[in-house]
């Protein structure tokens, strides 16, 4: 697949932050770009995987304050479908996890491959793992391919035993949210809408405690 290469206008849009806080990041290292010239050019997948991991571990990001903030029509609970919440999620291993969250996403009836939708969520798990210290994980695909699936949706598995998922201080996984969207500009705003629903807690406490799909579901009304 191509590189997909953005100018400094189109990254400062996609992540909403300053061009002069992301010029910063460059010069420290911590964002990498492809120098042509004077012109700086970056390459989407890296910054969607900073931006995602950033999220992920709740590591703070300026965002610009003319930036056009996260639409308010937004909501999870449009992404979510009966089919795709499991309280019982089988697997004692993340690559087992693996597997049943793509399984979990196959009732969409929206992927076209779901071999490679799951190569797609481990390489983004080889990058560096989702998972976060509240015993969750919010799993993604490596690559917005517009071949990866037909519409966006948002599938949540609690594991039967906790899993070692990768998170950096050991803790244990047993609660997996699978974001999924081909438009790089929702998947940012789906995982930080999610990001935010979870630092509220009710949601996870609420997902943890349904016994049901159904429950499972309700827990994301009025997200």
């Amino acid at each position: 697949m191509p590189v997909k290469l953005l100018t400094l206008d189109e990254a400062v849009a996609l992540l909403r932050m300053e061009s002069k806080e992301i010029k910063a990041l460059v010069t420290s290292g911590e964002l990498p770009c492809i120098w042509q010239g004077a012109r700086m050019m970056f390459e989407y997948d890296e910054l969607d995987t900073w931006y995602s991991n950033r999220l992920v571990r709740h590591l703070p990001i300026r965002h610009a304050e003319h930036a056009q903030p996260a639409p308010q029509e937004m909501r999870l609970v449009d992404y979510c479908r009966l089919e795709t919440m499991e309280p019982a999620l089988a697997g004692k291993t993340k690559p087992a996890i693996l597997r049943s969250l793509t399984q979990l996403a196959e009732r969409t009836g929206m992927l076209y491959n779901p071999d490679e939708f799951l190569e797609n969520i481990r390489r983004r798990e080889e990058l560096s793992s989702t998972a976060m210290a509240e015993g969750i994980a919010l799993v993604h695909p490596m690559d917005r391919d517009e071949f990866l699936c037909e519409g966006p949706f948002l599938a949540v598995g609690r594991s039967t035993v906790p899993v070692f998922f990768g998170e950096a201080d050991g803790v244990p996984t047993n609660l997996f949210f699978l974001i999924c969207s081909t438009d790089p500009e929702e998947h940012l705003q789906m995982l930080a809408k999610l990001c935010q629903a979870i630092a509220d807690g009710k949601l996870l406490e609420a997902l943890r405690a349904a016994e049901t799909p159904e429950e499972m579901l309700a827990a994301f009304q009025g997200l």
